[in-house]
């Protein structure tokens, strides 16, 4: 018998190999000009190695492998022939070209370098194979000095995308952060953190290959211009964090701000860390129960492992003083995604911080991370009879005023709808934020419904403001804080209780806009309005694939199938203002941003860009 079907290889989780460079699209209906110069970008593993996505290859796969592949829609401006403006969107999508891709390529490999996640989460009796995956990496990067591709860096720069100081930066938590340029998408090489003023980067020292793993998320403040982020080693202290200022030519800011480069801030072990988040003046880093050690081999446990008997801690740092940590503690949980972060002021002194708040995406149970390499949850890691498998938008609040408190003062999840990949308009990143958006699903849950890939049927605006309010209410009342959700309907629920928006004021808690039969959506990004009338004035931009594409013999794509790039109003979350038609199709994949077309007219110079084979 054979190995059962990958869900996370079929389908429209099928890679596309084919780049294309900057073809124009046609358009079903009026793009908004606030797109004008502006690019939207997804990124996503897609491998670039035929063999590694064979049903019956050796290796293994996981869907957050594969080489880093970003895709875009570039919307020009342009006029017609009686002078009015319109927008001539552009479809691109390219590798980035990093040293695991290249080297790859200069080696004529057929399955990739580095060790998959499938194999790094495997039980102890796949040790072998593992310490195996281990030794050929380590030999292959060796080989690959004696070849024009040296590998130097493991980066696949396959998870997200983010601006900084004139540059568009591609991430992932295996190495730097990789320099791609807009519209073209070409990849120019790491930026290891150095300053323009001959400060030194990451890679610096014995361990400076491992210092320069940087989270696939920093946190960007728009109005200081400084970058805060942090970096993993499996060596102690394990965890360090850096904020790296925008220089004074590129910056909003009209004062320089310290520039902090990997501070230790010590945990007992390596975790598999993959987001932060950050106020106006503290930083939030996640020690979690879910560990990314080798050293867990040597105790019969896979490098990767989740310990529900571990609580899990928030550090809430200042953002220039991380030696001034304090540690909470909470029952333990995984969280790949925070929305933002906001500091809470004391009413009476606008200068004296309460609280810090966090507003996040809980999972309970580390089922994705066995589902996306189609492995099953080891019974030791599965919750207790009768317990829910959740994946909730959830808040916490950290008193900063209590110099004792150990754990959050409040948490609780805000709805009991799934929730995942939450996004905020960039302004808001560095919070507050009256309404976070994200992706849900009608029917099921999304770590449960991974097992057999779940797809987004529904994108969800949840008003954060609202939910927060009435459950400190309901806490005030005496009722306490608990796991019950705030809002606790169902996504058919909110279907059927909704109506369309009429008003500026929306204490609505709940929005969603239910796709089509058989569309998926994924990950969106909001843009405003001009002279946005409230905060949630605007577009998201979304790509959508109809899987009415696929054969229903086998499941997959068939020859010539396209997605689109969907224009939805964020306002009312129901007008899909404009559907760009692709030219093929794009696979579900990770996150993406927007940039503006002032941000892509500021980039820095290169000198030259890398070349492929």
């Amino acid at each position: 018998m054979g190995a059962r079907p990958h869900p996370f290889r079929e389908g429209n989780y099928a890679p596309v190999r084919d780049e294309r460079q900057l073809e124009p699209c046609t358009c079903e209906g009026e793009l908004p000009l606030e797109l004008a110069g502006g690019m939207y970008v997804r990124n996503g593993g897609e491998p670039a190695l035929a063999e590694s996505m064979r049903d019956d290859a050796a290796p293994a796969y996981h869907w957050f492998d594969g080489d880093g592949m970003l895709t875009g829609v570039y919307f020009q401006e342009a006029r017609t022939a009686t002078g009015r403006r319109h927008l001539v969107p552009t479809f691109v999508n390219r590798y980035v070209l990093t040293d695991v891709y290249l080297a790859s390529h200069a080696l004529g490999l057929k399955t990739p370098i580095l060790p998959s996640i499938a194999t790094l989460v495997g039980s102890i009796w796949t040790l072998p194979l593992i310490l195996l995956a281990i030794f050929r990496a380590v030999f292959l990067a060796f080989l690959s000095f004696f070849t024009h591709s040296p590998l130097r860096h493991l980066s696949v720069a396959n998870t997200s995308i983010l601006w900084h100081d004139g540059r568009a930066l591609a991430s992932c938590e295996s190495g730097p952060l990789t320099w791609v340029t807009l519209p073209a998408l070409d990849t120019v090489g790491y930026w290891s953190l150095e300053g323009d003023d001959g400060e030194p980067g990451l890679r610096e020292g014995m361990i400076g290959w491992m210092k320069e793993w940087t989270t696939a998320h920093p946190k960007r403040d728009p109005t200081t211009g400084e970058l805060m982020l942090f970096h993993m080693t499996f060596l102690p202290p394990y965890l360090h964090y850096s904020v790296i200022p925008s220089t004074p030519a590129a910056s909003e800011k009209a004062e320089p701000t310290p520039r902090i480069l990997a501070a230790p801030v010590p945990i007992s072990s390596p975790k598999m860390m993959h987001d932060m988040a950050a106020s106006r003046e503290h930083s939030i880093l996640l020690d979690l129960p879910l560990s990314l050690n080798p050293l867990n081999l040597a105790v019969g446990k896979p490098m990767i492992h989740y310990d529900p008997a571990q609580r899990s801690r928030f550090g809430v740092l200042p953002r220039h003083a991380p030696d001034l940590v304090r540690w909470f503690e909470a029952p333990p949980c995984i969280i790949f995604h925070t929305a933002f972060a906001a500091d809470v002021y004391d009413p009476h002194d606008s200068t004296r911080v309460d609280a810090v708040e966090l507003v996040c995406c809980r999972l309970n149970s580390p089922r994705l991370v066995y589902a996306a390499g189609n492995l099953d949850l080891p019974v030791a890691q599965a919750l207790p009879a009768g317990a829910k498998e959740a994946c909730e938008l959830y808040y916490y609040s950290f008193s900063m005023s209590s110099p004792t408190a150990t754990s959050p003062s409040h948490a609780f999840p805000l709805s009991s709808i799934p929730f995942e990949f939450p996004t905020v308009p960039q302004a808001r990143v560095v919070g507050p934020a009256k309404y976070v958006y994200g992706c849900s699903i009608k029917h099921g849950n999304f770590d449960a419904a991974l097992g057999g890939a779940a797809k987004i049927d529904c994108l969800v605006k949840v008003n954060v403001d609202a939910l927060v309010r009435r459950g400190h209410k309901r806490a005030e009342a005496g009722k306490g804080d608990s796991e019950r959700p705030v809002d606790e309907r169902t996504v058919s629920e909110v279907l059927a209780q909704q109506t369309s928006r009429t008003s500026n004021d929306d204490d609505v808690p709940i929005r969603i806009l239910q796709m089509p039969p058989r569309h998926y959506a994924q990950e969106s990004s909001f843009v405003p309005r001009a002279n946005p009338r409230s905060e949630d004035d605007g577009y998201l931009l979304t790509y959508v694939f109809d899987e009415h594409q696929l054969d229903e013999a086998t499941g997959q794509p068939r020859d010539g199938a396209t997605s689109e790039l969907w224009v939805v109003d964020a306002w009312d979350l129901e007008t899909v203002v404009a559907k760009v038609k692709l030219p093929q199709r794009v696979p579900y994949g990770l996150h993406g941003n927007w940039f503006t077309a002032d941000e892509i007219r500021e980039q820095r110079d290169v000198a030259s860009v890398r070349s492929r084979p």
